[in-house]
């Protein structure tokens, strides 16, 4: 009888055992799955304007841009048609400018009196718009950036002022990065 009782007490511990192993593997095991669709959209390109700054250069797909910009002193320098923004999808989009990044804090952001930059409509009208003044060694950012609606083949334009300080050394550079976002409409 007693090795009875000892082939059940090990029965009994093996299977004792053996389930808290099952159930501390099944947390180690335990996952979610996601699954979806991913689709290519690139309905909004830009294109060189009438204004193309020289030294500037457009990126793959035309979806990114490097303006090569001036600033004059004491004399604003108008880029009227520096960039296209232009709608290649079926339908319309939203689309809206957006601050990214700009150089604050250096003594080099004192040379500039200010930068515009602005979102023109097919009639000429303003959009959008980011401007950029100077206060001692900051940028200060006052903009328009509510999103608006580019109709399926339009072509917009990217106008840009710029102004340096009267006083503005020569070959002084400051870096922006700007954003022109956009929302597909079905």
């Amino acid at each position: 009888m007693k090795t009875n009782i000892k082939k059940s007490l090990k029965f009994i511990a093996l299977l004792v055992t053996s389930l808290l192993i099952a159930s501390a593997s099944a947390t180690y095991y335990y996952s979610l799955n996601i699954s979806g669709t991913l689709t290519t959209f690139t309905a909004v390109i830009f294109s060189p304007g009438s204004d193309w700054p020289s030294g500037s250069t457009m990126g793959a797909g035309n979806t990114s841009v490097s303006l090569a910009l001036k600033a004059y002193p004491n004399t604003t320098l108008t880029y009227t048609q520096a960039l296209k923004v232009k709608n290649m999808g079926s339908n319309a989009a939203q689309i809206r400018l957006r601050n990214v990044n700009i150089d604050n804090g250096t003594s080099d952001v004192g040379n500039f009196t200010f930068l515009k930059i602005l979102l023109i409509d097919s009639s000429s009208e303003m959009r959008g718009y980011l401007n950029y003044t100077v206060s001692g060694n900051n940028f200060l950012l006052s903009s328009s950036t509510d999103y608006v609606s580019i109709s399926a083949g339009d072509t917009w334009s990217i106008r840009i002022e710029t102004k340096a300080k009267a006083t503005a050394g020569t070959d002084i550079s400051v870096s922006l990065q700007v954003a022109l976002d956009v929302q597909a409409e079905s």
